[in-house]
């Protein structure tokens, strides 16, 4: 399933525009602060999953 957005883990701020692969972003950059390194996006669900980690670290 294709996400709505992915959020840059640069700025947190929402991407809308990116490429989509089967389960994962091939392609994407942020309006923002101009992060393209795709490593550096995660969807929703990662993102709260990386958030939820660093709470308990």
């Amino acid at each position: 399933m294709i996400p709505d957005y992915l959020i840059c883990l640069e700025c947190e701020s929402p991407v809308y525009v990116f490429e989509w692969k089967t389960d994962h972003a091939t392609e994407a950059e942020c309006t923002i602060c101009g992060n393209d390194e795709i490593a550096q996006f995660a969807t929703e669900e990662d993102f709260e999953a990386l958030s939820l980690d660093e709470r308990y670290l």
